[in-house]
């Protein structure tokens, strides 16, 4: 039986730079854009520098549906 690995609630610069195959300073680039664009889509929501909801990220860029799970 294979132990799943436990995800964090929010994804840093080495997984964007991991998924990507970017630099560190493009992870970063890309963490910021992603946040803004969250931010705008809902100003209430608090965003963390350097690291992005993990639900959001995987939606947004991996394109994976949470709505119907």
């Amino acid at each position: 039986m294979i132990a799943e690995q436990k995800k964090t609630a929010y994804v840093d610069v080495a997984e964007v730079c991991e998924d990507w195959n970017v630099s560190r300073s493009k992870g970063y680039a890309i963490i910021k854009q992603l946040s803004e664009q969250m931010k705008k889509e809902n100003p209430k929501l608090l965003v963390m520098s350097g690291k992005i909801n993990r639900i959001y990220y995987e939606e947004v860029c991996m394109k994976r549906n949470y709505e119907n799970s």
